[in-house]
């Protein structure tokens, strides 16, 4: 049996095989940085909004007004769609300065805007906090809380 017969192929040279296995690991090393110090996150753009400012006035039953700036210190812009409040029970609140829902959130912007919640039954005891959510047109939700002050 003759070796040289089954042996004709060659294999690649030895410095492109380094070559190759450099360029493997220099990718790979890239994708595993961009993964972890979120590199590729960096360039999608996201909404970062917070509802701050919060002060209610009312007191007694049925009505408070409640005036709030929403922030947004992220790179993308989005709005707010609907505000709650939570007292005893859950009230959907209706924008009456500032807009009507949806209330644009430019990156970078605060608009200020006044909610109004009202209940026949409720009876809203001035001095006592009021807490509520914000729910945004990118799916998200913002906490929110005011202390109830008299009118």
């Amino acid at each position: 049996m003759n070796i040289r017969k089954y042996s004709k192929r060659r294999a690649i040279s030895p410095i492109l095989a380094t070559v190759i296995l450099i360029a493997i690991t220099l990718i790979a090393a890239v994708a595993i940085a961009g993964f972890v110090f979120g590199l590729f996150g960096s360039f999608t753009s996201t909404a970062q909004v917070s509802i701050s400012s919060v002060s209610c006035t009312g007191g007694g039953t049925g009505t408070i007004t409640c005036s709030m700036v929403a922030r947004n210190t992220g790179s993308g812009s989005t709005s707010l769609t609907s505000i709650s409040a939570t007292y005893g029970a859950l009230f959907t609140g209706v924008v009456t300065t500032g807009g009507p829902l949806p209330i644009s959130v430019p990156a970078g912007a605060s608009p200020g805007f006044t909610v109004k919640f009202t209940d026949a039954i409720a009876n809203f005891t001035t001095g006592t906090t009021v807490t509520g959510q914000g729910y945004l047109a990118n799916g998200g939700s913002v906490s929110w809380s005011g202390t109830i002050y008299s009118s």
